[in-house]
């Protein structure tokens, strides 16, 4: 009788757990998403610019009313990639566990401390550049303290002309380092203020550095003010003789109408004179790849403008940025943004030919280690930008038109009493765009942009002055259309004509150096399938330049008369 009960008894219970299993079950499941995006990319062009990627990202939720788990995978087919080394295989993954007040995530990292001026883990695809970190990661944020650790191993890739085997496609410089650091932000308030600290261990070599930064954040009715000023000690070949240090300031004030922005910046971690001024493979007490700038230079929208997009130099460069902006009516706006910089240090010839820093002064504006100068043997950089966009009365026409001006002394080849040559370029353009909604059914855009630029050598022999141009014409000028229609928000219509009088690519190149007059002509059908599934044709050239995205920049070289396909697809 007893068996008979406790059988009974024991088939309940399991009865229950069967009964319960698939409840807990399906609550667990109501508690998953998934976020998953394809992307397939083919290329092939006249110039031998091929690609083959396919791209897979997977992220994977778990939310609980205690805790959150979140996973992220990335898997990546790329024989050969558009821009990079060829990937077969996992990419990138991550595993991060969440509770109201700390979370631990292991696998590949990236952190911003300090608005990147300690920091500044980012993955740029299309630019070949990632400064994430594969390692372990705690955070823990309570009572207005937070406080974040991080240990993990970065690789990180460059194209140089300093070592053999350049090619603007793939890396030929490899950085392998280990780092681990420590950073504490408390909140009061409407202010914030932190300290960090970052050590980083090269695995290529000896060297060691040692990152500290203090930060101060200050909000208020009418704006906000922030600085950061971090410190680099250097240990090369076990001996500590480098040490540099950054400050950045930033203030914002704005009304109803009026917005004005103060941005400076000073940045000393490794001065250098122009012979070994972009020597990344032997300056190892250079800033490194894992920091940036809170802010730099302008970064323009327009084709032609962003070519001539500059990126800051954090070992040696003083500059100011100024920027008024004014609301009217209709939602339009009027921005005039100026940026003005150079190096902290000035550089000329002694009488035995090598390269001395110029001597600083204490006299108020004759130093350019406070405030930038116009000097050209500390690399002059001057930039106005104005430009008013807004929309009509009735709201279906948009508008951008602009006016842009920069000078850039981007190299000094000699300074000594009797000889000066400065390598220049300088350019006036004029963008325009133009978006308009017809009806419900058709929208247009068009892009304008016309650019007289001037790049050359500026060449003084003793008291005689000199301009000597890269082309064989005194200016080059520059010239972007481009014309796209949407139908139904389905189909993407698009095309492009860019042309110049004079291209740098075809000098050297055994072209006739009589015309070098070129152009690059481009079509490209779009089709969206739903709101996770588009496809895009392309057939035509695209000119090479400077490519940036915040405030990385590399050269990217030209597309000719190929063919592209992108296909991007998002399933759950």
């Amino acid at each position: 009788m007893m068996r008979l009960k406790l059988k009974i008894l024991l088939s309940r219970k399991s009865l229950n757990k069967i009964t319960l299993f698939p409840f807990f079950l399906s609550l667990l499941f109501s508690q998953i998403s998934f976020v998953n995006e394809l992307e397939a990319r083919y290329g092939t062009s006249e110039n031998e610019y091929n690609y083959s990627e396919i791209f897979f990202d997977s992220r994977l939720i778990l939310q609980n009313t205690d805790f959150m788990i979140e996973g992220l995978l990335s898997i990546e087919q790329s024989s050969p990639p558009e821009i990079g080394l060829d990937e077969k295989g996992l990419r990138k993954f991550s595993l991060t566990y969440y509770t109201d007040y700390w979370s631990v995530e292991l696998g590949d990292i990236y952190q911003t401390w300090g608005r990147g001026l300690i920091l500044n883990q980012a993955d740029y695809q299309n630019l070949d550049f990632d400064t994430g970190s594969r390692g372990f990661n705690f955070m823990w944020n309570k009572n207005n303290h937070s406080i974040n650790f991080i240990y993990g191993d970065t690789s990180i890739s460059h194209s140089t002309t300093v070592l053999g085997n350049y090619n603007t496609r793939s890396p030929n410089y490899f950085i392998n380092q280990s780092i681990y650091g420590l950073d504490y932000t408390r909140s009061l308030n409407n202010l914030n203020y932190g300290i960090s600290l970052l050590s980083i261990e090269n695995e290529n070599n000896s060297n060691k550095h040692l990152l500290t930064n203090l930060r101060f954040e200050k909000f208020y009715n009418r704006g906000e003010m922030y600085f950061s000023f971090a410190h680099k000690e250097s240990e090369i070949n076990t001996q500590k003789n480098d040490r540099g240090n950054g400050f950045y300031f930033s203030n914002i004030n704005f009304s109803d109408k009026w917005t004005f922005v103060t941005n400076y910046r000073r940045y000393r971690f490794d001065i250098q004179n122009p012979v070994n001024k972009g020597n990344i493979v032997n300056n190892h007490a250079r800033a490194l790849d894992l920091q940036q700038s809170p802010t730099g230079y302008y970064q323009h929208n327009f084709k032609l403008l962003s070519r001539n997009s500059k990126q800051v130099n954090l070992n040696d460069e003083v500059g100011i940025e100024l920027e008024l902006a004014r609301s009217f009516k209709n939602s339009n706006t009027l921005v005039i943004n100026y940026i003005k910089s150079s190096s902290t240090t000035g550089w000329h010839f002694d009488e035995n030919s090598d390269w001395q820093r110029e001597p600083l002064t204490t006299t108020f504006g004759t130093s350019n280690s406070l405030f930038p100068t116009n000097d050209k043997d500390s690399y002059p950089y001057d930039e106005i930008f104005i430009e008013l966009n807004g929309y009509d009365k009735s709201q279906n026409i948009f508008y951008s038109i602009g006016f842009d001006f920069f000078y850039d002394t981007f190299a000094v080849l000699n300074n000594s009493d009797t000889r000066e040559a400065f390598e220049f370029n300088k350019a006036i353009t004029l963008p325009l765009l133009v978006n308009i909604s017809l009806n419900e059914i058709w929208n247009i855009e068009m892009q304008i942009e016309m650019q007289r630029a001037q790049k050359g050598f500026e060449l003084k022999n003793e008291n005689q002055s000199s301009f000597s141009s890269i082309f064989n014409k005194k200016y080059q000028y520059n010239n972007y259309l481009s014309i796209s229609a949407n139908f139904k928000q389905k189909w993407t219509f698009s095309l492009s004509h860019e042309r110049t009088n004079a291209d740098e690519s075809l000098i050297g190149d055994g072209s006739d150096i009589i015309d070098l007059s070129n152009s690059w002509n481009s079509f490209s059908i779009g089709y969206k399938f739903d709101s996770d599934d588009s496809l895009q044709v392309f057939y035509g050239s695209l000119r090479g330049g400077l490519d940036c995205t915040n405030g990385v920049c590399r050269y990217i070289q030209s597309f000719d008369d190929g063919l592209r396909i992108d296909y991007t697809s998002n399933f759950n």
